[in-house]
C-alpha cells in the first residue's frame, strides 16, 4: 500500500487484506494495473492510522497510546515519580480515523473496536482548558466532515458537545462548526435540553 500524500509505502499479505475487506480486496485481486502489480494507492489515509490498521490485521488488536496512566512506581526512598500528563486528543483522533477508514473499506469489527476505544476514552477525560476545548471542537469537525450523518459517534458527540457547552462556547472554532455543520447544530440543540 502507498498511503498518505507522500505515498509511504506499507506491506500487508494481500489474501490478508481481501479477507478483511472486500472493497480493499477488489483493489488487489483485478486485470487492472492496481491488481496486476499488488498495488494500492490510498493518498487520503493517514499513515500513523493505516500503521494501526495493519497491526490490527495480523493481531485483532492496535495499541494506540491510551490516555491512562498507571499509578508510577515508586523509587527506592518511596517518593513518587511525577509524570508529564498525556494529550488525549491525539489518541481519539486516531480512533476517528480508524473508525473512518473502517467505515470507507467496510470493515465493520475494526469499526466496533474503534468506536468502542473512542467512547471508553473519552468518557475519562474531563475537559477544562480552552486548548482542551478547541481539540474537542477539532475532534468533533474530523468526525462530521468524514464520517456518515447517521453514525452514532456524531449523535454522541453532539450530546457530549450540549454537556461540555460553557467550555465550549467561548472558543471561536465551537462557533464556526455550529456555522458550518448544520447536521451537527440540529443534533446539538436537540440535546441541549435534556
Amino acid at each position: 500500500m502507498y498511503v498518505g500524500p507522500n505515498g509511504k509505502e506499507m506491506e500487508i499479505h494481500k489474501k490478508l487484506l481481501a479477507s478483511i475487506s472486500p472493497e480493499l480486496g477488489k483493489h488487489v485481486n483485478n486485470d487492472m494495473r492496481e491488481g496486476i502489480e499488488g498495488k494500492i494507492h490510498l493518498p487520503e489515509e493517514g499513515e500513523e492510522a493505516l500503521t494501526l490498521f495493519i497491526e490490527w490485521a495480523y493481531t485483532g488488536e492496535y495499541a494506540h497510546k491510551s490516555i491512562t496512566l498507571e499509578n508510577p512506581p515508586e523509587s527506592e526512598d518511596h517518593v513518587e515519580i511525577t509524570r508529564a500528563p498525556v494529550d488525549p486528543w491525539p489518541s481519539l483522533h486516531k480512533h476517528l480515523q480508524l473508525c473512518v477508514f473502517a467505515d470507507k473499506f467496510n470493515i465493520p469489527i475494526l469499526k466496533e473496536l474503534a468506536e468502542w476505544k473512542f467512547r471508553t476514552e473519552i468518557h475519562r477525560i474531563e475537559p477544562s482548558s480552552e486548548r482542551d476545548a478547541t481539540s474537542l471542537v477539532m475532534v468533533m469537525g474530523y468526525a462530521y466532515d468524514n464520517l456518515p450523518s447517521s453514525h452514532p459517534i456524531l449523535i454522541f458527540l453532539a450530546q457530549y458537545a450540549s454537556w461540555k457547552l460553557e467550555l465550549l462556547r467561548a472558543t471561536t472554532e465551537f462557533n464556526q462548526l455550529i456555522l458550518t455543520q448544520p447536521t451537527f447544530l440540529q443534533e446539538f440543540l436537540m440535546h441541549l435540553n435534556k
